[in-house]
């Protein structure tokens, strides 16, 4: 089980000091989409130049242009690309071809995937090598809790409007219909309160961001949530 910390919310002049911070703790740094956005992929080079040895994920949310767009990350120093889960076959391909030369690994989001067992089938069968349970931002603001079904006509509400799931609903989809050639991974508001449950559930990656990212001491909280990953076992 690995902990990836997910850079979204810092300024990019402290991501190099937080990394600092907290790279012992942590398996995979990921260089965040409105980072990226903003800086383009200096990011992901300026990391991969400063900790050498830590996988480090690029999160482009490639859409199209799979090929070129991974390998445009793995030039700069990704070790793994994300693409959309809803993104057309060619495109998944593209990006699992980039992966395939130049030692990489793709990542596919199922944000928006209307039907998770069936695409988690097929994304597995393009070659990603990890499928990520995203309950996303905009749905999180929606619901009070996106690892419980305290609420479930709301959850049902989501699902059927927006696409939303509960992502450990969807971490069981993955699980229960692919063969475990591409490894589940998980994110969406995951701390220490839900820590246990998380890990409960097996996924091979948790992606946490502002547990650790917004804690008063980074390392202290990292150190915290990695501490779970023993317990669980």
């Amino acid at each position: 089980m690995q902990l990836q910390v997910t850079l979204d919310t810092p300024r990019i002049e402290q991501c190099a000091e937080l990394v600092e911070q907290i790279h012992e703790y942590v398996d995979i740094v990921e260089v965040g989409n409105p980072l990226i956005i903003e800086s383009g992929l200096k990011l992901v080079s300026d990391l991969r130049e400063a900790f050498p040895q830590i996988s480090i994920s690029a999160d482009a949310k490639i859409v199209n242009s799979g090929h070129y767009i991974a390998t445009r990350c793995f030039e700069h120093g990704a070790s793994i690309v994300t693409v959309m889960g809803v993104a057309a076959d060619q495109t998944v391909e593209g990006a699992v071809a980039a992966a395939e030369l130049a030692g990489g690994k793709i990542m596919a989001d199922l944000t928006g995937v209307a039907d998770i067992a069936t695409r988690a089938r097929e994304l597995e069968e393009l070659g990603v090598a990890y499928l990520c349970a995203h309950t996303s931002y905009e749905d999180r603001q929606l619901a009070s809790n996106p690892l419980a079904d305290a609420r479930p006509g709301i959850a049902r509400a989501l699902a059927s409007v927006f696409g939303y799931d509960n992502p450990l609903r969807e971490l069981n989809l993955i699980r229960s219909n692919t063969t475990g050639a591409a490894l589940p991974a998980i994110v969406g508001r995951i701390c220490e309160d839900n820590i246990d449950e998380v890990v409960a559930a097996g996924p091979e990656v948790i992606l946490v961001g502002r547990a650790i990212v917004n804690a008063v001491a980074p390392a202290h909280a990292a150190a915290d949530l990695r501490e779970h990953f023993s317990r669980g076992a």
